[in-house]
């Protein structure tokens, strides 16, 4: 039972941090389009906003700064729009709760958004505004987001659209190595094509039994711990799901590739070269061991950069290079890195407000996908949060971090792209560098096939958390030798038993609607 509840809390600690991540990682804009144009002076509206209207907005808050009443953009998009904008901040990690909550008092705010089963149920009870028949008169809005759009269509009826949703990554993690430390070994970077799960190996257990950091002690470094997704992929094991024989099959099912894996995953184990309390960390944890110059191989976004300048800034004497990798290539040739589902999380209008209100809400979203409108709600205000210095460059001011001004661009509404950490003041080298690591990573996507099918499913909704946990526990208990490898056999028949089976027959039913 311990280890069940360590299970437990660590699945519930990644889904945190994931969402945490993919909150919080600055404005965006398309890699294609990576302008930084800051010309956003507010501009005369239409004649029919010459009448305020007050609008409110929900929007989750993960860490770090959050904005105050009296923020500058919101006093810019005030003046800009002829509004009273409110927000109702709220605890991501409480987001789903508190909101029903709000919904049962029958006070929701203008804008929020939602995803999964509530959209589904909500949309059932007329809760949003269709914005099938309006976004043609919203130009802007209406070719970021056209209707014919995979993560548009996502969740939606065929003949309505009832929010917008977010258009970003395929695929943003991959996988990354500390090269100073194989250069420390005097072991040379593996190509793409040399870069095998058996050379993944070989570095990961060098880096866990050799002094690759040169502080005089031998194993006192980490290989990698067990939030690498690559390594299962590698083994042609499904995210999540995958089409096989022209039927959507689930990774639970999968027991001769999951043998396979498992008996890589205990040799490493067993021989130090995984972590050994990889069952008990937690997402910030790993972060840790990675700014604190002990782990070696790890799965990071587009930010590394970033990480190398909090390793240094923890470890003053160093100078470290990591460097995004391909992922490793699997005993039949199987590599991935897992790929996102664009198109579960929708941003959604309130069925209730008045058509002047959602003529003034689409307005902002209009003008918030040009380059004008991202530079604001990304960037910030031009004097308040950044400025040009004596070299006619852009610079921060002391209010960017505090001031935190991309942070309804974070948290509730982006324009379609990944160049989320590129802002007028980034260089030349930093867009270059972006762009290289976007055109690494949509190289090997390891998708779910049956993405958003699974709200269609009410087994899924009843049991899939209750069956992944029981089945991840079988699996952890064999990597630490609890069990024997062929003990997954049984996991795999239990969770079919106990409600996969159902489960599958409920998600190839809804991909042939």
């Amino acid at each position: 039972m311990k280890l069940l509840k360590v299970v437990t809390l660590l699945l519930l600690s990644l889904s945190l941090v994931v969402g945490c991540s993919a909150g919080n990682s600055g404005g965006n804009a398309t890699t294609e389009n990576t302008s930084t144009n800051t010309e956003a002076a507010p501009t005369e509206q239409a004649a029919n906003n010459e009448k305020k209207i007050p609008i409110t907005i929900a929007v989750k808050y993960w860490n770090g700064a959050k904005w105050a009443e009296d923020h500058p953009t919101i006093q810019y998009l005030n003046k800009k729009f002829n509004i009273d904008l409110k927000l109702q901040i709220i605890n991501g990690g409480e987001y789903g709760e508190k909101f029903k909550v709000i919904a049962a008092s029958g006070d929701l705010p203008d804008v929020y958004s939602i995803g999964g089963s509530d959209f589904l149920n909500w949309q059932s009870e007329g809760a949003f505004v269709d914005l099938m028949p309006l976004l043609p008169n919203y130009p802007n809005l209406n070719k970021a987001y056209p209707a014919d759009h995979e993560a548009v269509k996502m969740l939606n009826p065929s003949d309505k659209i009832f929010g917008l949703t977010n258009i970003s990554w395929i695929v943003r993690d991959t996988v990354q190595i500390r090269q100073d430390w194989l250069d420390n070994l005097g072991i040379t970077l593996p190509t793409a094509d040399e870069f095998t799960i058996d050379k993944f190996y070989e570095i990961a257990k060098a880096f866990a039994t050799q002094d690759p950091d040169k502080n005089g002690v031998n194993g006192d470094t980490i290989g990698f711990t067990g939030s690498l997704p690559q390594i299962r992929n590698a083994f042609g094991i499904a995210n999540e799901w995958m089409e096989k024989d022209g039927k959507l099959i689930p990774r639970q099912t999968q027991v001769e590739e999951y043998k396979a894996y498992l008996a890589f995953m205990k040799k490493a184990y067993d021989e130090g070269v995984l972590d050994r309390d990889f069952v008990l960390r937690k997402g910030n944890e790993v972060e840790d061991m990675m700014k604190g110059n002990k782990l070696g191989v790890f799965n990071y976004h587009n930010g590394y950069h970033l990480l190398q300048g909090d390793i240094k800034k923890n470890n003053p004497n160093l100078n470290p290079v990591v460097a995004p990798m391909a992922p490793p290539i699997g005993p039949k040739g199987d590599r991935g890195n897992n790929a996102y589902v664009n198109g579960l999380d929708k941003v959604v209008i309130n069925a209730k407000a008045d058509a002047d209100k959602i003529d003034r809400i689409l307005q902002i979203f209009d003008w918030w996908v040009t380059d004008e409108g991202t530079s604001v709600m990304k960037n910030g205000i031009e004097g308040i949060h950044y400025k040009k210095n004596a070299e006619g460059k852009y610079e921060v001011t002391d209010k960017w971090e505090s001031g935190f001004p991309r942070f309804l661009n974070s948290s509730l509404f982006t324009r379609p792209g990944t160049d989320f950490i590129i802002f007028a003041w980034s260089t030349e080298e930093d867009i270059q560098r972006h762009n290289a690591y976007t055109e690494l990573a949509k190289q090997y996507p390891w998708t779910n096939d049956a993405g958003g099918l699974e709200f269609y499913s009410n087994t899924y909704k009843d049991k899939w958390a209750n069956l992944n946990t029981k089945f991840e526990e079988a699996v952890l208990q064999i990597i630490v030798g609890k069990q024997p490898i062929e003990y997954i056999e049984q996991a795999s028949k239990d969770w079919m038993a106990n409600g996969g089976e159902q489960i599958i027959k409920e998600i190839n039913e809804a991909a042939n609607k």
